[in-house]
């Protein structure tokens, strides 16, 4: 599971364009009209790339959701 967050601040205020969970970044990817690879660098590089730099360029963050480990079963003893 992902998150993406996609936020402008101006001043002390942060204006919310997005905050969406996606089961995948292909699915993301097809969701923001960008391609997998345009998520994936999204996602691993945390630098700013030139593109990115602009004053009213939005923030984009996309992290993972850990995923929680399923509980480990009891033996439950059976009287017979």
């Amino acid at each position: 599971m992902f998150n993406c967050k996609i936020y402008h601040t101006i001043g002390d205020e942060e204006f919310i364009l997005m905050d969406k969970n996606y089961k995948g970044l292909k699915e993301m990817a097809k969701d923001l009209g960008l391609t997998y690879q345009q998520v994936a660098d999204l996602s691993s590089r945390r630098e700013k790339k030139k593109y990115q730099q602009f004053k009213y360029f939005p923030t984009i963050d996309i992290t993972r959701i850990p995923q929680k480990l399923p509980e480990p079963s009891r033996s439950v003893p059976v009287n017979e």
